[in-house]
């Protein structure tokens, strides 16, 4: 019997399309054939995980009527199913913070955030569309921050941080992320995180007067 993935416990529909095209590109067709669902509960995932960037159109192929799409990862993208990436990334942080004075880590931190921004094209526009093009870099990072104005200031939180397991290890680590900011934006970042066991962002960005 035909199914739907929309029945399947969160992450489940994802988790075995992702593994499919891990091993090669897939139709539409090819992948509900599978996975034994609809090709319209395949094509539902499929627009998700284009949404979210971890799928892309990669060709196609002759199909009875007109030409099927051929989805692939897009390079990259299997980071976002990784487990290794988070416990990796917090050890090496303990290791550079065991090695480094505290003026040579934080130069390390600065220099990271401002290889991060450097990957980007600098935002142009007034002072709030910077900060917006920021958090949206932030957003792109896994980040899920909001931005309010309070007299003058912006302030950029989150509930979380992309960047948990290595703050947890050295809470200097918001550095670059204050960095990355102040460089998307040109603006002075001042960061006041919330560190410890489920670290928390918080960055003020002072607008300038009459602005």
């Amino acid at each position: 019997m035909v199914t739907s993935l929309n029945t399947e416990k969160p992450g489940g529909a994802r988790d075995r399309i992702v593994r499919l095209l891990l091993e090669r590109r897939n139709t539409i067709e090819t992948l509900a054939g599978k996975l034994g669902v609809t090709k319209n509960a395949v094509r539902a995932q499929i627009a998700l995980l284009q949404r979210e960037g971890i799928v892309e159109i990669q060709g196609e192929v002759k199909g009875t009527r007109r030409p099927a799409a051929v989805y692939g990862l897009r390079p990259g993208a299997d980071m976002h199913f990784s487990k290794a990436y988070p416990v990796f990334l917090s050890q090496l942080v303990l290791v550079l913070a065991q090695k480094m004075s505290q003026t040579e880590f934080r130069s390390v931190m600065r220099g990271l955030g401002k290889r991060l921004a450097g990957s980007v094209p600098r935002p142009a526009g007034d002072p709030r569309e910077r900060v917006r093009a920021g958090l949206k870099f932030l957003k792109m990072l896994g980040s899920a921050a909001e931005m309010t104005e309070e007299k003058g200031t912006i302030v950029i939180t989150s509930f979380g941080c992309p960047i948990a397991e290595a703050v947890s290890a050295d809470e200097r680590s918001c550095i670059a992320m204050e960095t990355l900011l102040t460089e998307l934006t040109g603006l002075p970042v001042a960061e006041r995180c919330e560190h410890g066991e489920r670290p928390r962002c918080r960055f003020e960005i002072k607008i300038p007067a009459g602005r």
